[in-house]
């Protein structure tokens, strides 16, 4: 049930919903001052989120703590990466399909197994690995692109059933336990505005994990006609606002 609103109410999360609820209120309501009032407080989100620059203030802010990372020196047995970085693997081109600039998680694990800071790469509750019964899943292609990077199947571990962040700490740890890995050998990798709510997940769990960022936004130096209303941001921000509720919700529920 949990995992059911959360997926309805992000909608409800993108700035766009709310100026489209706004409009569509302000043309149905007939009180003229509400009608009025509604506009206006549309045109004014419609304003501030359409607004590139502070949408890069906010992403810079929120991830700057990661701003001077560099490559790990201590040495991992697992790499434990986020799943929601793809929609699907796409049997036909035989490539997974990246989620906007999420893939950076699976490539950032395979620069680490590459340059042998981690042994072994697990992924967990991604679309990329879905698994079925009628041997339609995608768990053995997933493997083969792997594979294509050099990395050997039996350094693979897949977590298939995870479907929000807690779920993710829960179903790897159980896994990793049963395997026989400890906190200290692994480390949690993710786009950086979802770094800090995976950690905090796992932590409840009794797993203090180190992390490792990516996706992190550098410091914006905006020019003056990066001011101008822009259309994509006003999609954009839901990736921080998503995050911004769900260490809200998790901390409310107890997660």
């Amino acid at each position: 049930m949990f995992f059911v609103i959360s997926k309805i109410l992000k909608i409800f999360l993108l700035p766009l919903t709310w100026i489209v609820i706004l409009f569509v209120l302000s043309y149905f309501i007939k009180n003229k001052k509400w009608r009025r009032g509604l506009f206006i407080s549309a045109i004014c989100i419609l304003i501030v989120f359409s607004d590139k620059p502070l949408l890069q203030w906010a992403q810079y802010m929120t991830t700057r703590q990661y701003s001077h990372q560099k490559l790990p020196k201590k040495h991992y047995e697992v790499a434990i990466v986020m799943g929601g970085f793809s929609d699907n693997f796409d049997t036909a081109t035989m490539q997974p399909n990246f989620i906007e600039d999420r893939g950076e998680r699976l490539w950032e694990a395979i620069r680490l197994y590459e340059s042998g800071v981690t042994e072994k790469i697990m992924i967990t509750g991604d679309a990329t690995i879905s698994k079925s019964h009628d041997s339609k899943g995608t768990e053995k292609y997933f493997k083969t692109y792997l594979s294509d990077f050099g990395i050997h199947n039996d350094n693979i571990i897949l977590e298939y059933y995870a479907r929000n962040t807690r779920e993710n700490a829960t179903y790897s740890i159980a896994i990793l336990d049963s395997l026989g890995y400890t906190p200290e050998q692994c480390l949690l990798i993710t786009s950086a505005t979802h770094l800090k709510r995976s950690l905090a997940c796992f932590e409840a769990e009794g797993w203090t994990l180190e992390g490792y960022a990516t996706n992190i936004y550098p410091k914006p130096h905006p020019k003056a006609y990066n001011f101008l209303p822009q259309w994509k941001p006003l999609t954009d921000w839901k990736e921080l606002i998503n995050e911004w509720v769900g260490i809200l919700v998790y901390k409310t529920v107890g997660y």
